[in-house]
């Protein structure tokens, strides 16, 4: 009789030995994903944890622990904890660092098509501070920018995020990160109640399902580059926890990011996650974007690859924790 493990796992692609790998406590790269749009990159990967759902649910929605697992992440900090509707105080930890003069000329002399995603009331925004703006004027300004971008995300969903101006035309990542949830097969089949959830957000929420927010700062191109992260869980019968990781909103280089995971128990101290993370990148489309979606897809699964494997020994630290202790200096 197959578990839910095998079940799940093989419907996502896994052979019978990688499967055999990943519960004997190996990590196990699984390619990419089906394209749900000519802009994506993906990864699937699937790994074994020492460690129970309960830690894994603890660590993934009250402590994301980033910077222990990603070379690249500078900084993050959570947002309204209290559940309501964030202040300018959680933001107060962003920093437009290193590159702050580049930075400061970007911010100045944003447009349609440069180097950042903003929508066109936002470009507005900056060039009405003028050119002669102050670096904190600036960092004050983008600060008020996530504030309100976070706001208009927990009270309308996918709906209430802002397109990004664009030379030619706006670029809708709502619509992207909709479409990456109705191009994967596996949510709507195995649940069915959370995939309605992750489409109708902040609308029919499951009774268990629990969430947080949080910004993140990495330097990718040695720019800081800033994401307002949304996480959402909740149980799966007796053995399992599904969860979703939503980069809503991304300040350059990347469009937005989705991941989708599955917590299965195996044995009784044990865990095996599978995770699905797709990603949304102008620099992929256009001519040539299967080629370069290929090269992609191995360059980023190689260091989705490393940063969890790094990450299952921070979760299997997590054995100890409990909620009154946690803090992301951890």
């Amino acid at each position: 009789m197959s578990s839910l493990i095998d079940e799940v796992l093989k419907e996502a692609g896994f052979s019978d030995a990688a499967i055999a790998d990943v519960k004997a406590g190996k990590l196990h790269y699984g390619g990419s994903l089906d394209a749900a749009s000519d802009k994506e990159l993906s990864v699937k990967l699937a790994f074994h944890v020492e460690g129970k759902i309960d830690n894994i649910k603890l660590v993934f929605l009250h402590l994301p622990a980033k910077k222990k697992y990603d070379p690249t992440v500078g900084d993050l900090g959570m947002i309204a904890t209290d559940g309501g509707d964030g202040t300018l105080e959680d933001f107060a930890g962003i920093e437009l660092s290193p590159n702050e003069v580049t930075m400061d000329k970007l911010y100045s002399n944003a447009a349609p098509g440069s180097d950042l995603n903003l929508s066109k009331d936002e470009i507005e925004t900056f060039k009405k501070l003028g050119k002669k703006a102050t670096h904190e004027e600036i960092e004050n300004c983008l600060r008020q920018v996530l504030l309100d971008r976070f706001r208009a995300y927990k009270k309308n969903g996918l709906a209430g995020i802002k397109p990004y101006a664009r030379s030619k035309k706006e670029f809708s990542s709502g619509e992207e990160l909709k479409n990456q949830i109705l191009h994967g097969p596996i949510l709507k089949k195995r649940s069915p109640t959370f995939y309605k959830y992750a489409l109708d957000y902040p609308n029919n929420k499951p009774e268990r399902a629990e969430e947080s927010f949080f910004w993140v700062n990495s330097v990718i191109d040695d720019k800081p580059t800033i994401a307002l992260i949304h996480r959402v869980g909740m149980p799966h019968g007796n053995e399992g926890y599904v969860y979703m990781e939503r980069h809503f909103y991304i300040s350059r280089s990347h469009n937005c990011l989705q991941g989708i995971g599955a917590a299965m128990t195996h044995g009784e101290e044990e865990t095996v996650v599978l995770y699905a993370t797709r990603t949304s990148t102008d620099q992929v489309s256009g001519f040539g974007s299967t080629a370069k979606r290929t090269i992609g897809n191995k360059v980023m699964g190689g260091r989705m690859a490393d940063n969890f494997d790094r990450a299952r020994k921070v979760l299997a630290a997590s054995k100890d924790l409990s909620l009154r202790n946690l803090s992301l200096d951890d």
